[in-house]
């Protein structure tokens, strides 16, 4: 008898470890501080758990009346033989209370194994106090019930009418809070993550340029009319004189660390001219200065534009 009661035991506890075991793919959402003052940015970090064999892709923090900005991607950490890769972001806007929403996420596995990721919203306010109350506030509480003229079975209606109510104000406002789908990730967020990961995963010069070049003219494609992907680096060069970043007019300021990316490309990929460290430092500095003049805009900053 006792040595089945050790054996069930056993087995619980193997379950049980199992249960709390942490997921091999995982992507978690964090708001630095959910209320910020007047013209303050919500930093938002996006942190991907991997285990061994897993590729974790996370989404991308928006908010309808924000702009959206990468601060910056941490380098790979093992914790517990999960790899963590953190990205965290700053969205800045008009003052209010925002609902920020997270794209949806994907992981691939061994033996092509897939997992689909859609964060819980967090909400933020920015130079408010937030709305007032909780979230079943404007709910009217149930008048109180006349005597019942039959005791006991009148007061147990009105206990289940009472009940019947809550639950239909709890429905209506699980309905209201309903939201449509995220909008898509804005091309300057897939661009600076693209650009990020490049430049963390590939280790061959080669290979390197000729990936951060395709990234550029994908960029640039999605954001003027140039058929960039197809277009010569002077093709593009004189696209852009045309017609600018979404209509917008471009100095020669603005065009240049374009040309730069696409030439110092171009010469290493098909003449071996530059390469290492320093080099690509240099295009990192260009490509935060393209996105600097192309990103959308909104407040006095559109103002001036």
């Amino acid at each position: 008898m006792m040595a089945w009661l050790l054996a069930m035991l056993a087995c619980a506890d193997s379950d049980l470890l199992s249960a709390l075991a942490p997921p091999q793919a995982e992507v978690r959402v964090e708001a630095q501080a959910s209320k910020v003052g007047s013209g303050e940015a919500v930093i938002i970090d996006v942190e991907t758990w991997a285990a061994e064999g897993w590729v974790v892709q996370a989404g991308v923090p928006v908010a309808e009346g924000l702009t959206v900005e990468m601060l910056e991607q941490s380098d790979p950490v093992v914790v517990n033989d999960r790899t963590v890769r953190v990205v965290r972001y700053a969205l800045s806007g008009p003052d209010g209370s925002y609902v920020i929403a997270t794209t949806e996420g994907e992981a691939t596995g061994p033996s092509e194994q897939q997992r689909s990721f859609t964060p819980p919203p967090i909400f933020a306010d920015i130079g408010v106090d937030g709305p007032v109350g909780g979230p079943m506030d404007g709910f009217a509480a149930t008048p109180e019930a006349d005597p019942p003229p039959y005791g006991w079975i009148a007061g147990a209606v009105a206990a289940l009418l009472a009940v019947l109510a809550a639950i239909a104000g709890v429905v209506r406002w699980l309905r209201g809070r309903e939201r449509p789908a995220p909008p898509a990730t804005p091309p300057h967020i897939v661009a600076q993550g693209d650009w990020a990961e490049a430049r963390a995963t590939i280790d061959d010069d080669h290979r390197l340029a000729l990936r951060l070049s395709m990234i550029l003219r994908v960029y640039i494609e999605a954001v003027t009319p140039i058929p960039a992907t197809k277009a010569t680096a002077g093709e593009i060069g004189e696209g852009l004189r045309r017609h600018g970043f979404d209509g917008r007019a471009l100095t020669d300021e603005d065009r240049i660390p374009v040309e730069r990316i696409l030439d110092s490309t171009d010469r290493l990929k098909f003449a071996r001219e530059g390469g290492g460290e320093p080099f690509f430092a240099e295009l990192d500095r260009h490509f935060a200065s393209v996105i600097a003049s192309s990103r959308p805009r909104s407040g006095p900053e559109a103002e001036r534009a």
